[in-house]
């Protein structure tokens, strides 16, 4: 995992939420705990699932054409 993109995303959320609220606003998160969970579980899970499809050998790999759609002899 890298840590610079983690630290970039982190600032980078930090600036939009203070540019939001110095700029009088909506923030456009939830404003309530419950809400922020939520997006955050909905990350975690998009990520976990991700990582998970990625490890897995491509059940439907011969419906695909590829870049070049030819004929298997």
């Amino acid at each position: 995992m890298s840590y610079v993109k983690v630290f970039i995303g982190l600032i980078l959320s930090f600036a939009v939420g203070a540019g939001c609220r110095l700029l009088l606003i909506p923030v456009p998160s939830p404003p309530v705990l419950t809400g922020a969970l939520l997006v955050f579980m909905m990350s975690l899970g998009y990520w976990l699932v991700d990582r998970y499809l990625c490890n897995r050998e491509a059940e439907h790999k011969r419906l695909c054409g590829g870049p070049i759609l030819r004929e298997k002899s």
